[in-house]
């Protein structure tokens, strides 16, 4: 019989050893564990997500209950408490008893049974005075080791953000990454009106009919999933019908304002998501030239282009640090979505927050610069250079924006008339610009510019 929890207690332990990414470790196991139920794999995946994303939390209420600091503990004995600790805290669905002695069994079947008795009374503490954890007072240090411990988050970001965009526009942020984000899908535009309602039906009714759909409230062919198990089984993911894609970076298509038989460039393009939206919209016409740096990347592309039976996508390997003549003065439309920090994206990979650092996003702002050096003459005069990011730093966006325009024949142009109506009142958008925050419309965090080539 499969021990769910020491499933996870696997997973955890392999991110500790060799911190491969969150989301690869844990689509391996559920791949390996195939057969295991929605449930079970559900419950797999919660704890596990929640147990990386609140570790700054969970070792700061260990610490404040056991005299042994999570630092100098066994390390199955401390991924076991971190485990148990975010069951007994955040899932309700889990009765404490059950999390309590669950974690016992696991510490003796991890060969540690001396440490049995430790595992069984940090535990039955915290449970007692759950109610009663003491956090850092919001009112010392600028609030900035309350938000690091009650949101999980390092203290350099904190800073930064409350900084940047004050205290409370920083907890609205860190409260939005972590909540339970749906899946988000784009409905291919290309479907009918009744095809689309068929589809999403299916998508309801399928299996055990559990899956929630609703539609988005700023864009018609979005909708987001709540409740599925993997979603390549899902009625039309095959037949490609639609893929996954987040609001936030559909509206960059949306605002960049594809026009039919439009050549549109999309330099550092995988997985894809942009440039099949871009040739749905073409609708068979013009061409989408679709690169990223390596095989592997632009192997994902040709997969998912050849799944939404899109023939208007050119793919090949080119790395955007590098000019290519070939390119130059052809782009109606330039894709400048850049490698970045991803602090818009924490919610959904919390590797990111503990990965950062500082000299990381210098570094990255480096690698920015570098790429629209080398790209920004593909775009034809008059054309359109749509500049975006999913990270919510100054630095990467606004500044980088500047710097194009003041370094090449670029100007800003009004987005105000491609933003859905709900977006309408940001007041970025006649200065061609909009920074979406998480929480505000549901979306990611998100930056996206759009500029004209002037001569």
């Amino acid at each position: 019989m499969v021990n769910e929890r020491e499933i996870i207690l696997n997973i955890l332990l392999e991110k500790e050893n060799q911190d491969l990414y969150e989301q690869t470790l844990i689509q391996n196991a559920l791949s390996q564990y195939d057969y295991l139920d929605t449930k079970e794999k559900s419950f797999i995946k919660r704890v596990c997500s929640g147990t990386l994303e609140r570790k700054i939390q969970l070792d700061y209420i260990l610490n404040s209950f056991s005299k042994t600091k999570t630092n100098k503990m066994d390390k199955a004995v401390r991924n076991i408490l971190r485990m148990s600790v975010y069951q007994i805290l955040f899932m309700d669905s889990v009765p404490d008893s059950a999390a309590v002695n669950e974690a016992v069994k696991l510490t003796a079947k991890k060969h540690l049974i001396r440490l049995k008795g430790f595992v069984n009374g940090v535990l039955r503490n915290i449970v007692r005075n759950a109610d009663n954890i003491k956090y850092p007072d919001k009112n010392e240090n600028n609030g900035i080791s309350y938000l690091s411990v009650v949101y999980s988050t390092p203290e350099w970001l904190c800073k930064k953000w409350i900084s940047e965009l004050g205290f409370e526009k920083t907890e609205d942020i860190l409260k939005a990454f972590l909540e339970v984000r749906p899946t988000i899908i784009r409905v291919d535009e290309r479907l009918s009106k009744t095809d689309r309602d068929e589809l999403i039906s299916d998508i309801k009714n399928f299996g055990n009919g559990s899956t929630i759909v609703r539609q988005s409230r700023l864009l018609p062919y979005a909708y987001e999933l709540e409740k599925t198990d993997n979603i390549i089984y899902l009625p039309g993911f095959e037949d490609g019908k639609w893929s996954v894609q987040d609001v936030s970076s559909m509206l960059v298509s949306e605002i960049a304002g594809i026009k039919k038989n439009d050549v549109v460039v999309d330099v550092c393009a995988a997985p894809g998501g942009k440039s099949m939206h871009a040739a749905s919209k073409l609708n068979n016409t013009g061409k989408v030239i679709s690169r990223d740096v390596s095989e592997k990347k632009c192997d994902i592309i040709k997969e998912n282009v050849s799944r939404m039976k899109l023939e208007n996508v050119e793919i090949s390997v080119h790395d955007a640090r590098e000019h290519d003549d070939s390119l130059e003065n052809i782009a109606d439309i330039l894709y400048l979505d850049v490698p970045c920090s991803g602090l818009g994206i924490i919610g959904r990979k919390a590797d990111i927050k503990y990965n950062a650092s500082p000299e990381g996003l210098d570094e990255i702002c480096k690698l920015q610069q570098e790429i629209i050096e080398n790209v920004w003459d593909y775009v034809k005069v008059g054309g359109t250079l749509i500049y975006s990011t999913c990270t919510i730093n100054p630095v990467e966006n606004e500044k980088n924006v500047q710097w194009i325009c003041e370094n090449y024949p670029f100007e800003t142009v009004s987005i105000k008339e491609n933003v859905p109506e709900s977006m309408k009142n940001v007041m970025t958008l006649d200065k061609g610009y909009i920074q979406l925050y998480p929480g505000e419309y549901g979306t990611d965090g998100f930056f996206i510019s759009k500029l004209k080539r002037l001569k």
